[in-house]
């Protein structure tokens, strides 16, 4: 019989979405002033998108304009930013487009009580994290459990694996698979499960 499910090890080799950006921007802030061109080409996506995120952060006063170079041939002038000292948080801001800091996300706040409790139960879960359904720490213990972050024993929870700061996420994803070579052909493509 043919198992359930099969292994396969997905490798994301380049930075995608906000916590890619901002994690090149701390890289490239450490040598200086930088761009959103300088941004976008490592991450292999369109410059507004880049432009777009950087825009929040300047909006939020996480970065700073420090220099307007000026360009030629009808191309707007490039702005140089620098991140503001004293804003630099290792996991990237989610900010609103007007630059409004975010609150934090539901599997946030549950990794962050499953990490400082160690062992707990679903209504543990939910009184520590009063606003977070309790389908949605249900979904999220399981999906670790079944990853082997957390083991369960009854209905008790235990963390295993403490993975740091930045919660698991929960990814779908959409690929061709060869089950004759056992490898993904081609790209897949990734999002993150919604509670």
């Amino acid at each position: 019989m043919r198992p359930l499910l099969e292994m396969v090890q997905l490798s994301l080799a380049v930075p995608r979405g906000e916590a890619g950006f901002w994690s090149i921007i701390l890289d490239l802030d450490k040598a200086g002033p930088w761009t959103v061109r300088q941004v976008s080409d490592r991450t292999q996506v369109h410059v507004q998108s880049a432009r777009f995120y950087i825009r929040k952060l300047h909006l939020g006063g996480f970065a700073e304009v420090v220099e307007i170079r000026e360009t030629t041939g009808g191309v707007p002038d490039a702005m140089v930013y620098r991140l503001v000292e004293g804003r630099k948080p290792q996991m990237a801001p989610r900010l609103t487009k007007d630059g409004a800091v975010l609150p934090e996300t539901a599997k946030e706040k549950l990794w962050r009580a499953m990490k400082m409790a160690k062992k707990f139960t679903l209504d543990d879960l939910v009184d520590a994290c009063t606003d977070v359904p309790r389908s949605t720490a249900r979904n999220y213990c399981f999906a670790l459990a079944a990853a082997g972050v957390v083991a369960k024993n009854g209905n008790v929870f235990r963390l295993v694996k403490n993975l740091g700061s930045q919660a698991p996420r929960v990814l779908a994803a959409k690929l061709v698979f060869d089950p004759n070579a056992k490898v993904v052909v081609g790209s897949s493509v990734l999002r993150e499960v919604q509670p």
